[in-house]
């Protein structure tokens, strides 16, 4: 861990030593100016990188079916089981790195949107590597972002984090908000914020969302996530674990309702959306670890509370989505209770069969990928500890 506290006591020295970036605006310096209404034309297409991933899996069906094109790059770490079986007109999948975008020659021709979903996705899989980490998350994306924007595509939308919030306590926490990321992964969601506003002019409309944790059913499921992965435990009838006092907070959205958010994105004025922040999350479902593990705990008869020393997540972020609802007249519709009878039923129904297979879990897929691992991390995120 050592190394990885480095990186982060370092954070604008070893990104400047990587690229040239060092010297940005922030998002509150930047002010946008006014837009014309995008329509989508009829022969454009909407890129979506990482568009197998847990999010992508939900978004993309739901873009099929409001009737736009569709293309994915993604590198199928994770399986491509259920896009194999969508036979789709509007449906076109490109497997790669997009790390290598530049093999693909014409890769924006007739593309409009970009909604940028790839890199490595969560605190344990970002530590693993750091150097694979700030090459996948920053440079990688910096890189596809440039080339997006010289080759004419006119609307980014990048997929941050409400983790760039750090350990914030209490205090209820809105985009104006001090932001303080105490992992590699927050650090590199903020730093890509940052440099993607800075590219962001009236041709090149770049909206940053903030997602809440997710949550919830998807082909391509989860089960390191909290939410998910305590529904796994009671429907195991196993005890849902409680790491330390559970006194931090987290902010919560279901998949699907994130998926509806990105569409209301794609759909609105760029005069309003470009160079903007946005908190992405459920207004009701900003919870307190330990009352969120009282909670399920309850929808699962044979289940208990076991609490275990140690662990301790000191991550902790109130946040205000009021913005983004004033905004986009947006309301999500799916609580925890959805997602518990979700995922009961697709275990149920045989669709989640071995819920403890690695391939739920992004640290032990990421762990295949990397040959040379400079971090060990908590088991805790593994199969073994969940």
């Amino acid at each position: 861990m050592h190394l990885l506290r480095n990186l982060l006591k370092n954070k604008n020295s070893i990104l400047a030593e990587y690229c040239k970036f060092n010297n940005l605006k922030t998002y509150k310096s930047l002010k946008f100016k006014n837009f014309n209404k995008m329509e989508f034309e009829k022969n454009k297409q909407i890129l979506i990188t990482g568009g197998a991933g847990y999010l992508g899996s939900v978004l993309v069906p739901m873009l099929l079916n409001d009737g736009y094109k569709v293309h994915i790059l993604d590198c199928f770490y994770f399986g491509k089981d259920f896009f194999e079986k969508i036979n789709h007109p509007n449906l076109k999948i490109t497997e790669i790195d997009i790390s290598h975008h530049e093999s693909i020659p014409n890769l924006f021709k007739d593309v409009q949107t970009v909604i940028h979903l790839s890199g490595i996705s969560n605190d344990p899989s970002g530590d693993l590597d750091p150097n694979l980490t700030i090459h996948s998350n920053f440079l990688a994306t910096m890189s596809f972002a440039r080339r997006a924007k010289a080759e004419g595509v006119q609307q980014f939308i990048f997929a941050s984090s409400c983790s760039v919030y750090g350990a914030s306590g209490e205090k209820i926490l809105d985009e104006q908000s001090q932001v303080g990321p105490v992992t590699l992964y927050a650090l590199s969601k903020l730093q890509c914020e940052e440099s993607l506003l800075s590219i962001a002019d009236s041709n090149f409309s770049v909206t940053l969302l903030r997602f809440a944790t997710l949550f919830g059913y998807s082909p391509r499921m989860r089960f390191d996530l909290a939410i998910n992965v305590m529904a796994k435990r009671g429907i195991q009838e196993k005890s849902i674990l409680l790491h330390g006092e559970g006194l931090q907070y987290r902010p919560f959205i279901h998949v699907k309702d994130v998926s509806k958010a990105i569409i209301s994105v794609i759909k609105e004025d760029t005069a309003i959306t470009n160079k903007q922040v946005f908190n992405v999350g459920n207004g009701n479902l900003n919870f307190m670890i330990k009352d969120l593990v009282k909670k399920i705990n309850s929808f699962f008869p044979n289940s208990q509370i076991e609490k275990l020393e140690g662990n301790k997540d000191n991550r902790s972020y109130r946040v205000s989505f009021r913005k983004f609802e004033r905004i986009f007249n947006f309301k999500a519709e799916y609580g925890v209770e959805d997602a518990l009878n979700e995922i009961e039923k697709a275990h149920k129904e045989g669709i989640l069969k071995d819920m403890d297979s690695e391939i739920y879990y992004n640290v032990e897929i990421m762990k295949k990928k990397i040959k040379n691992l400079l971090i060990t991390y908590s088991p805790v995120y593994t199969p073994q500890g969940k």
